[in-house]
């Protein structure tokens, strides 16, 4: 008992130093394993929900897409398609190369994945301009890509001299 509690304060505590207390404590609790992490895990899990989260908006694009008939809309599903894919692959490079220990990479494709949500809403607003029905969601996987950088600054900030 006292490894989970001692484990629930290192997410506390971690998750104080994010943008996002709650999303960031919610989340790291809904994973088995961030109850048996250290600090560098607690990275890891971030990224791996950050993933689902972009997966799920996927398959939703693909599924909204079927649902309209607009061609300027279905050419922003297209698009935006694109950019989620775009987001999965750089939280896949983003996790593979922070278990290399390549931080800085693992913070720059971090960075490339948190673009896609945004440049998709940017399709949406383009003339003529229509609602994204994908605001919230892109907006919750950049949350969760955000508190995946903060929790790497602060690996980051262990590691150096």
């Amino acid at each position: 008992m006292a490894i989970i509690d001692k484990n629930v304060a290192l997410i506390q505590q971690a998750c104080k130093k994010t943008h996002n207390y709650n999303l960031c404590v919610s989340s790291l609790k809904s994973d088995p394993r961030g109850l048996k992490a250290d600090l560098k895990d607690l990275v890891v899990i971030m990224m791996d929900i950050a993933l689902v989260k972009s997966i799920k908006i996927s398959e939703l694009i693909i599924k909204l897409n079927k649902t309209v008939s607009d061609p300027y809309v279905r050419s922003s599903f297209h698009v935006c398609s694109s950019l989620y894919d775009d987001s999965k692959v750089s939280l896949q490079e983003a996790i593979d190369a922070f278990e290399s220990n390549s931080y800085k990479e693992s913070y720059e494709q971090l960075g490339s994945a948190a673009s896609g949500p945004g440049e998709c809403e940017d399709t949406f607003a383009e003339p003529p301009a229509s609602k994204s029905p994908l605001t919230a969601v892109g907006a919750d996987l950049c949350s969760l890509i955000t508190i995946a950088e903060d929790i790497l600054s602060m690996v980051m900030k262990l590691k150096s001299p």
